[in-house]
C-alpha cells in the first residue's frame, strides 16, 4: 500500500468485536484510524432505548454532532467505515458525510433483514440506501441488498489473528462436544436433539435444555482456550448465515479447534483442505463425526488462513472503493 490513508471506523466499542479487528486491520497496513463511538450512553441498550425516543434521541444526536466536529478538525479522512450502523439515522449519515468530505460505507456483519432485534431493529433497515456503499459477506444478502443500496461489496469474514489464537485450556471443556453462541429457537432444537451427545453450550438466551450444560457467554483467550480443548466444536450457522459462512468458520481453525460445520459452498471453498473441520449434509452424518475421535486425523496446515485475516479483508475493501 503507498501513502497513509486516513479511516474513521464509527461503531460501538466491544471486546473481541469485528470493529476492534477492523482497526487493527487498518493499522497493521498503514493506515491512520480514528475511532468514533456512539455517543455518551453505556451499556449500549441505554443507548438503543433512548434513541426510540425523540427526545432523548435529540441529546445523542447532538453529543455525535460534535464528535464528529472535533475529528473534522482533523483534516479530511479518506474514508468513514460504519460498523452495523445501529443508532444512526439518515440525517446523522449525511452529517458524517458532509462535516467529513468522505464517503460513508457500512460493514454489517448480520444482514439487516434478519428477523432479530439487533440485527433489523434501530433504524438499519432504513439507513441502507443513504451509504455510498454497504459491506456484507455473501452472495444472497448482497442480492437482497442491490435493490436498496448505491453498491454493494461481498467481502467474506476472517480471522483476527491478535484475538482467535490457541491458547492453554483448564479442562473445563476437555473431551466435550461445545457449542459458543447466543441462543435461538432453531438452535436450541439443534441441541436438545443432539443431548445423547452431553454438549456443553457457552451463551446468552438459552432455555433451559435437557442434557444441555449451559454456560455464560465466554469471548477471546477463554473462547480460544474452550474451543482448543473440546473435543468437537459445532458451528451452528444462522438463518442468515445458512448458505455461506460465518464468523466461527475462521474463528475456530485460528483458535486450534476441532470444527465439525454444515456443508456450503464458502465451507468448502475457505476450509475443503482443513484436516480438522469435517462438514455435514445430514443429521446422521453430523452424529456420525460428534462420535468420532479427531485424534486420529491428521494435523492442520499451519498455512490454512493465510489471506483470510482482517488484514487481508481491509486491503479488499480499500482496493475496491479505489483508496489504494
Amino acid at each position: 500500500m503507498t501513502g497513509s490513508p486516513r479511516i474513521v471506523v464509527v461503531g460501538e466499542p466491544a471486546e473481541a468485536g469485528l470493529r476492534s479487528s477492523l482497526i487493527r486491520g487498518f493499522r497493521a497496513n498503514g493506515c491512520s484510524v480514528n475511532a468514533l463511538d456512539w455517543g455518551p450512553w453505556s451499556p449500549v441498550w441505554l443507548a438503543s432505548a433512548a434513541f426510540r425516543r425523540p427526545i432523548f434521541a435529540m441529546g445523542f444526536r447532538r453529543e455525535l454532532r460534535r464528535r464528529i466536529d472535533v475529528l473534522a478538525e482533523s483534516g479530511r479522512p479518506d474514508l468513514v467505515l460504519v460498523v452495523k450502523g445501529a443508532l444512526l439515522d439518515r440525517t446523522s449519515i449525511e452529517y458524517l458525510r458532509s462535516r467529513l468530505e468522505s464517503p460513508v460505507v457500512c460493514w454489517n456483519p448480520d444482514s439487516p433483514f434478519d428477523d432479530a432485534i439487533s440485527n433489523s431493529g434501530a433504524g438499519i433497515p432504513r439507513t441502507i440506501s443513504s451509504y455510498d456503499a454497504y459491506v456484507t459477506w455473501a452472495d444472497d444478502v448482497a442480492e437482497r441488498l442491490s435493490a436498496i443500496a448505491a453498491r454493494v461489496l461481498v467481502i467474506p469474514f476472517a480471522w483476527d489473528p491478535d484475538i482467535m489464537c490457541p491458547a492453554a485450556g483448564s479442562g473445563v471443556a476437555a473431551g466435550r462436544i461445545v457449542f459458543v453462541g447466543t441462543g435461538s429457537r432453531e438452535r436450541a432444537a439443534s441441541l436438545a436433539s443432539l443431548a445423547q451427545f452431553r454438549p456443553l453450550v457457552f451463551g446468552a438466551g438459552w432455555p433451559k435444555i435437557e442434557g444441555v450444560d449451559v454456560r455464560p457467554p465466554v469471548r477471546g483467550a477463554e473462547f480460544c482456550a474452550i474451543a482448543g480443548e473440546a473435543r468437537w466444536n459445532l458451528n451452528l450457522l444462522r438463518q442468515q448465515n445458512a448458505r455461506s459462512h460465518n464468523m466461527r468458520t475462521f474463528e475456530l481453525p485460528g483458535s486450534g479447534g476441532n470444527q465439525a460445520a454444515p456443508d456450503t459452498a464458502d465451507h468448502r471453498e475457505f476450509l475443503g483442505n482443513d484436516a480438522r473441520t469435517v462438514l455435514f449434509q445430514s443429521r446422521a452424518e453430523l452424529e456420525s463425526i460428534l462420535g468420532s475421535d479427531p485424534d486420529d486425523l491428521p494435523p492442520r496446515s499451519p498455512t490454512l488462513l493465510e489471506g483470510h485475516t482482517y488484514r487481508d479483508r481491509v486491503v479488499q475493501l480499500l482496493g475496491e472503493l479505489g483508496i489504494c
